[in-house]
């Protein structure tokens, strides 16, 4: 398992400045934060194809769309070396927890396909 603070949604991850699009702020540090975790933790690489399971706890009641937490949670597993690459992904569950923590957290497990 892999234990990662909350992304920021897929919509906040870029902004546009002088007509080109840069990766936001919030999104550069979720990246810094994201890395430093799984550095943190004992996890192996998984070569090739994968199943990636992510259990999301929101950091509040608010409305979310689930989805938009897949692309950010999968790039920082290619970033950190966990898996070769997200197009390697041959299975994807997520769901929501039952609870809210204040900050949110997502959960991963990485398996071998």
């Amino acid at each position: 398992m892999i234990v990662l603070p909350y992304p920021p949604s897929v919509n906040r991850t870029l902004r546009t400045v002088a007509g080109r699009p840069i990766l936001s702020a919030p999104y550069r540090a979720w990246r810094t934060e994201a890395a430093e975790a799984i550095a943190r933790q004992t996890v192996e690489p998984v070569e090739g194809r994968y199943r990636l399971t992510i259990w999301a706890t929101a950091p509040d009641k608010r409305r979310r769309d689930l989805d938009n937490l897949i692309k950010p949670v999968s790039d920082a597993l290619v970033r950190a070396g966990v898996v070769q690459d997200d197009s390697l992904m041959r299975d994807l569950k997520i769901r929501w927890t039952d609870h809210t923590q204040p900050g949110g957290r997502v959960v991963l497990q990485v398996e071998r396909a």
